[in-house]
């Protein structure tokens, strides 16, 4: 249990510090196991740990907070393990549990599922993409029908991170159509729900020992009380939202990773010259502002306004732009002499494999940015 009278800070300090003394032991033998047995290993220490109560009420077994603990949380594991697999599983499991079933779960909802979750027994997941057709809501296919009082849902889900361990899986389906527009419900789907194909894995270059993978539902019914949120309204309750959390916590992450490198820069050549340190100082300069970035976009996610959702989008695509800079400076002062020892190069390796993920999405809010200005500043 969180120390009555003392800050979150210092209690997830605490127990990041005590897990990551204990995944070291994890990591060691990393040659030889698995990504699964390791992933399942890390997982389960996270959970004894409590790194999975945080953005969880108390009344539910968690020590409260929401987007700004959670990327708090996020931001600190990763400076202090140097590993960006774990965060992003952690990242969807507390998405989840705050965000989804903690802000749209009945009270019976969040009484079955929430407890376990913080008790990390599990991670879980949001499975909205599909095969060639990502989250476009107009090619989404997975369907969910009524019969008899059950849902009985069918299809396909891709993409899915934790997917192929996770005990809970938020999963989209059309019910209904209405004036040529589908309408989605989400579903509380239990990992070891009969009709739940897990068996197509995916393996991932970045981000390990993260777990991804697709589902198949064949055959799968569910009671009337799975339903999470109100019925046919989860793409504009759920799916368009959850971008702006996963983006804003993200950033936590990222700039944990940063930080983790450029603390390690220092014991790497004596005596650097002044042009070394003007770039040293640029990258520190960034990684600064970056941290003020995240602590902002994740404090926004608690404000659903269309003003705070104009104001994350900005500040998301100027944190991808200068997190481009950052990876930059890093090569530049490795090219300078300034030799990245193997747990930052590791870092960095999937920083740079990861920036391309969601490229076209910013690029496309970019020019829609850039298009409402340009019309603005001619008074169209």
């Amino acid at each position: 249990m969180m120390h009555r009278g003392g800050s979150m800070g210092e209690w997830m300090d605490e127990i990041i510090t005590r897990f990551s003394e204990q995944a070291a032991l994890v990591w060691a033998e990393q040659e030889t196991l698995e990504d699964d047995a390791m992933f399942r290993r890390l997982w389960n220490l996270a959970g004894e740990t409590g790194l999975c109560r945080v953005g969880i009420p108390e009344a539910h077994g968690g020590v409260g907070g929401g987007g700004p603990e959670i990327s708090e949380m996020l931001r600190r594991l990763t400076l202090k393990t140097g590993n960006l697999g774990l965060p992003l599983a952690l990242m969807i499991s507390q998405l989840v549990a705050h965000f989804m079933v903690g802000a749209l779960g009945s009270e019976d909802q969040k009484a079955a599922w929430l407890p376990p979750m913080a008790e990390g027994r599990f991670p879980s997941a949001f499975a909205v993409s599909e095969p060639k057709v990502g989250a476009h809501p107009g090619k989404l296919s997975t369907h969910a029908e009524k019969i008899d009082g059950q849902w009985c849902l069918a299809g396909k889900k891709s993409y899915i991170s934790n997917g192929p361990m996770a005990g809970l899986v938020v999963t989209i389906a059309v019910v209904g159509e209405e004036k040529g527009r589908k309408q989605f419900s989400a579903f509380l789907l239990g990992g070891d729900t009969p009709g739940v194909d897990r068996s197509d894995a995916m393996a991932l270059p970045f981000f390990r020992p993260a777990l991804h993978g697709n589902i198949r539902l064949d055959g799968v019914s569910l009671g009337a009380g799975t339903v999470l949120g109100h019925p046919g309204e989860a793409y504009a309750e759920l799916v368009l939202p959850f971008r702006r959390y996963e983006d804003a916590m993200m950033m936590g992450c990222v700039v944990g990773a940063f930080r983790f490198v450029l603390d390690r820069l220092g014991d790497a050549v004596a005596n650097p010259d002044d042009a070394v340190c003007e770039t040293a100082g640029t990258l520190a300069a960034h990684v600064t502002a970056l941290e003020r970035v995240a602590r902002v976009s994740a404090d926004l996610t608690a404000d659903p306004s269309p003003e705070a959702v104009e104001e994350s989008t900005a500040l998301l695509l100027h944190f991808r732009q200068v997190a481009g800079c950052c990876r930059t400076l890093v090569a530049s002062l490795e090219e300078s002499g300034f030799p990245l020892d193997d747990p930052s190069r590791a870092v960095m390796e999937d920083l740079a494999a990861s920036s391309g993920i969601a490229a076209n999405i910013a690029r496309a809010k970019q020019v829609k940015l850039g298009r409402a200005c340009l019309a603005a500043g001619k008074g169209l």
